[in-house]
């Protein structure tokens, strides 16, 4: 006994710490599929930004190329134009047209351009010394420089001029206004930590989140991302140990194709795991409580059975000394009473082995809807392209895994229904209920088993039923659970018949199917809990044999009774019947248009040819 609580201990042990370990795994997997995912966001959003401001400013180049007075220095009518388009995209701070001499000709924040020399800009120097990535012709966008005369952050992207002989002429440059990125990257639900870095393809710093004011223009190439990351390959995710972030930090990293822009969010591991080490210390706490508790029961019943056999010791001394002195008849006596403290003794061992039970299956639901939910609720997600498009076969696998997390959930609520209604604690919440309509309800919820299956699923229900004094949930399942059986054990092509009426002043609800049926020394054993038909052909449908058990405790917790008749082969009716103090008079507002045309309601789903 003393070796099995060790073992039992050391098994709860491992199993919480496996568990913990588990979700430690999963929770920095997902940390790194979602930072992936908003990497790729934020790269499409600065790859697109510039890709508009560079649509524009090649709009500005053609009409230029076109017009008389584009080297009008300060033209009213190129101003209007030029402010026109700057207005197109809220990146844009200004467009300026900058000769192949270095001044200014034109500035959309000014009439009056000012008398600056712009000879040594990288946006004029790439063209016109052909420097340009992709040819003096391309785009180029600059480094972030502060302003000469406002001595703000701004980013250049630039086009260049040519005359009609095909000179260098001068570029059209778009002034950008790094601070956009910011702005918007602050509106994004990010974690508490988590760190937004746009880079230019050279390695300074564009925009950030947080510290903006802190980093821009600063430069990086020493960083493993440009040194390395970038040099392997154009998007990643890892783990690594960050000189200006902090040590251990969950970083994506993704590159644009179309402009020289690198995005990284990044994170900390410690933040990353910050929910799951407060759980952690939780189920430790509670791990090292269901430690000492399965010690001191260990402990205790040790101590019990020593005492059990030094009683056993005592009483069989006992016995020896009343054979000697009272024969045959005292030993008979002694006997039976020894017969009757062990029967009372395995009563209250079984007693509270069945109350140990109950309460095991109840904790266990308890415990294990959590995760099941979780696990629903992610797939739901994923299902749903939330974290990113899925291929055919990854959304057919995630629907497997929702439904069967459905599949189990369903089988863990039963479990906690029957251990409630066992212990006394399943709760009614009584009201008055029509019983047509819900019966409706239950319908149009199996239908779509019923089609799949390719059973004929039929409700007949007269126009004037009485009103239900009972719990709606309770009723609902109670319905749901017979047709759900109903269906799982009719094959295709068979035939489900629900029916209400009255029956000796009594509510009857009667759901009728032409399943494989249930042999009839069976009938009484189906009603306990767990058990289920043992033969090769109904062993083919899984369940968990709590189905019926649970509707003739539900339907007995609201003073009604349930009758089952079955005919192996060819089908089983399932009867619940309500007492008249369950019913109530009916007013008109629980009649339904269907039924106050005098009519029996009849819904009929078949499954397609």
């Amino acid at each position: 006994m003393g070796a099995f609580g060790v073992a039992l201990i050391l098994g709860l042990n491992a199993l919480v710490g496996y568990d913990l370990l588990h979700q430690r795994d999963e929770t920095l997997v997902r940390a790194g599929e979602d930072s992936a995912s908003l990497a790729l966001v934020l790269e499409r959003h600065a790859t697109d930004s510039l890709s508009g401001v560079s649509k524009i400013l090649a709009g500005v180049v053609e009409v230029l190329a076109v017009r008389t007075d584009s080297w009008n220095r300060g033209d009213t009518d190129v101003h209007a134009l030029l402010r026109r388009q700057a207005a197109l995209s809220p990146l844009i701070r200004a467009i300026l047209v900058v000769s192949a001499d270095g001044r200014l000709v034109h500035d959309t924040q000014t009439t009056e351009p000012a008398g600056i020399d712009l000879s040594d800009r990288d946006y004029l120097m790439a063209h016109r010394d052909g420097l340009a990535p992709g040819g003096a012709d391309a785009v180029f966008v600059g480094n972030p420089v502060r302003g000469r005369t406002s001595g703000t952050w701004f980013i250049s992207m630039s086009r260049r001029l040519t005359a009609p002989d095909g000179r260098f002429a001068g570029v059209a440059v778009a002034v950008m206004e790094p601070m956009a990125f910011r702005s918007f990257y602050q509106t994004l639900p990010l974690s508490g930590d988590a760190v937004i870095t746009l880079y230019h393809a050279d390695g300074p710093v564009i925009a950030r989140f947080p510290d903006h004011d802190s980093f821009i223009g600063r430069s990086v190439r020493h960083l493993p991302l440009f040194t390395k990351l970038l040099a392997e390959a154009r998007a990643g995710t890892l783990t690594l140990d960050s000189a200006s972030d902090g040590p251990h930090r969950i970083l994506s990293y993704r590159a644009s194709d179309e402009m020289p822009l690198a995005v990284t969010v990044s994170s900390s591991r410690d933040a990353v795991l910050a929910h799951w080490w407060s759980k952690a210390m939780t189920l430790a706490a509670v791990d090292l409580a269901g430690t000492l508790v399965l010690a001191v029961m260990t402990l205790a019943l040790l101590r019990e059975a020593e005492r059990r056999e030094r009683a056993l010791a005592d009483l069989q001394d006992g016995e020896r000394a009343l054979r000697d002195s009272q024969q045959r008849l005292i030993q008979d006596i002694a006997a039976r009473h020894r017969i009757e403290a062990e029967l009372i003794a395995a009563k209250q061992v079984s007693d509270a082995a069945n109350r140990a039970k109950t309460q095991f299956l109840a904790n266990m639901s308890h415990e294990l809807r959590t995760p099941l939910n979780a696990v629903i609720g992610f797939a739901e997600a994923l299902e749903s392209g939330i974290f990113g498009q899925m291929s055919a076969k990854q959304t057919e696998y995630v629907g497997d895994i929702r439904k069967s997390g459905q599949h189990l959930l369903s089988l863990i609520n039963d479990i906690l229904d029957t251990t409630k209604i066992e212990s006394g604690k399943y709760v009614l919440h009584q009201e008055d209920l029509a019983v047509g309509e819900l019966i409706g309800e239950c319908l149009r919820q199996m239908e779509p088993l019923a089609v799949e299956k390719g059973v004929t699923l039929t409700a007949t229900l007269p126009i004037s039923l009485p009103v239900l004094h009972a719990d709606a949930r309770a009723v609902r399942q109670i319905l749901l659970n017979l047709l759900s059986n109903a269906v799982k054990f009719t094959p295709p092509g068979g035939r489900i018949v629900v029916e209400a009426d009255r029956a000796a002043r009594s509510l009857r609800l009667r759901v009728s199917d032409t399943g494989i049926g249930i042999p009839a020394m069976e009938l009484d054993q189906v009603m306990e809990p767990f058990h289920q038909v043992d033969n090769s052909h109904t062993r083919r449908y899984a369940g968990t044999g709590l189905g019926l058990p649970l509707v003739k405790s539900l339907v007995e917790l609201q003073d009604g009774r349930f009758v089952l008749s079955s005919v192996l082969g060819r089908g089983t009716t399932a009867t619940v019947l309500f007492p008249p103090s369950r019913l109530r008079s009916r007013p008109d507002d629980f009649l339904t248009p269907r039924r106050a045309q005098g009519q029996i309601q009849e819904r009929t789903q078949t499954a397609p040819a």
